[in-house]
């Protein structure tokens, strides 16, 4: 793999320079973002089932000046804002992290490659508060230093359960698992870290938490080039699947900087990452793999012929449950000017992609980055940009909700981050 650099921040050059906007509209490239007339929308809740829920999810950020941030998304109040009552817990000055994620609905990780530690702490679910979790914070995880190269959004990820972590490691070819015990106790799995036959970037597991992938990425242009497989044992050891790894060839295209599982564990979506800007050419489309039993548990196969987007993926979420099993893609356009419309579609029972009524979708929430609560109702974008008009970077998230038929509105304006880091959202208990 080859990591040439760091650019910008963090995930895949998410922050993509150039960007000119407010609210969740794109203004005009070199306009006065701060006295524009472009303002975010409002409007009614829609029909997802979300609507009218105070407290219906909780952000957490990686803040750089050292600590975590937080935001309550409040649908009765129609606040999405930091709680008054939050004390953001310490954490050590950083670059963004390296990771960060949510297990159960009850933990909170983050990673730093520039001290080499995880942090935990446990969320209090009426609150959002966190509390330190006893023994991991902080918890020595030296290997972390690796990530300096270069990362992507998927180098630590849980397993659907929320009871396994797995860390990639950027530049030792390994994968580290650790179990998620009782309070949110992490313990190394024994024979961690487990051999890839490439230095790992983006992870991602398959719907029923039972197989593992990891993608030979090359952060310096977006793309990906091979996917490795294991099967998730009992106890969080990791075996090689039988073919792994899955090279482009004969027809079947593996180069993907991207896996998402879908909720019934018989497929993977896939998408190539590629953007004129950062890869040198668009790749308007997305892939779908079908995940083998048998001799070959866990080997993936692609599914017909890739479904053709309006925009060129820059990465992907699939919903969490499975009401609707959607997709949305998120792009930005050749010239990083602007962000592209969240693009929508459905997984049928045979692993065929259909776009969703009303795909792209405009006036709501655009970014780059996307995660979806755990109930699927709320899909949180990202994306951050240098504003032409104050010479200053801009992040922000808003809060996309989903409606009937995978609809998406935006109830609730968007929120600006600090600075950049990692995130995660989780629904209240």
């Amino acid at each position: 793999m080859s990591m040439r650099g760091r650019a910008g921040l963090i995930t895949g050059m998410l922050a993509v320079m150039g960007l000119a906007g407010c609210g969740h509209y794109i203004c005009s490239q070199g306009a006065n973002f701060g006295s524009s007339s472009c303002t975010a929308s409002g409007g009614g809740p829609s029909q997802g089932g979300g609507g009218g829920t105070a407290n219906a999810a909780f952000v957490y950020a990686v803040d750089q000046t050292g600590k975590i941030d937080a935001y309550t998304l409040d649908t009765t109040a129609r606040t999405f804002a930091a709680p008054a009552s939050y004390t953001p817990p310490t954490v050590p000055t950083n670059t963004g992290g390296v990771g960060m994620v949510v297990a159960q609905k009850q933990f909170v990780y983050a990673g730093f490659g520039n001290v080499g530690e995880l942090f935990g702490w446990s969320i209090d679910s009426s609150t959002g508060g966190l509390t330190s979790i006893a023994g991991v914070n902080p918890l020595s995880a030296p290997f972390l230093a690796n990530f300096g190269a270069g990362v992507g959004q998927g180098n630590m990820i849980t397993n659907p359960a929320g009871t396994m972590l797995f860390i990639s490691d950027t530049t030792q070819s390994g994968i580290y698992v650790y179990t998620i015990g009782s309070g949110g106790a992490l313990s190394l799995v024994s024979g961690s870290p487990f051999a890839v036959p490439f230095e790992p970037m983006n992870l991602a597991t398959d719907g029923l938490g039972k197989y593992l992938y990891a993608i030979n990425g090359d952060f310096s242009t977006h793309t990906g080039s091979e996917i490795a497989a294991f099967t998730i044992g009992s106890g969080g050891t990791l075996t090689p699947v039988v073919g792994s790894p899955f090279i482009t060839g004969a027809g079947a295209n593996y180069s993907m900087w991207q896996l998402a599982g879908e909720p019934t564990g018989k497929y993977m979506i896939g998408a190539s990452g590629r953007s004129a800007f950062y890869s040198g050419s668009d790749d308007d489309h997305l892939y779908v793999f079908s995940i083998q039993s048998g001799a070959s548990a866990g080997a993936l196969t692609p599914v017909g012929t890739p479904i053709t987007t309006a925009f060129s993926p820059f990465s992907i979420a699939v919903q969490s449950n499975t009401n609707g099993n959607l997709v949305y893609s998120f792009s930005f356009n050749d010239t990083a000017t602007g962000f592209n419309g969240v693009e929508g579609y459905q997984i049928s029972g045979s692993g065929v992609l259909s776009a969703l009524p009303g795909s792209p979708f405009s006036n709501v929430a655009e970014g780059t980055w996307g995660q979806f609560d755990q109930s699927g109702t709320f899909l949180l974008v990202w994306g951050s940009f240098f504003d032409l008009g104050t010479n200053a970077q801009v992040t922000q998230i808003g809060a996309d909700e989903v409606g009937s038929g995978g609809l998406l509105t935006q109830p609730i304006p968007t929120l600006t981050f600090p600075n950049e880091g990692f995130w995660v959202v989780t629904d209240p208990q």
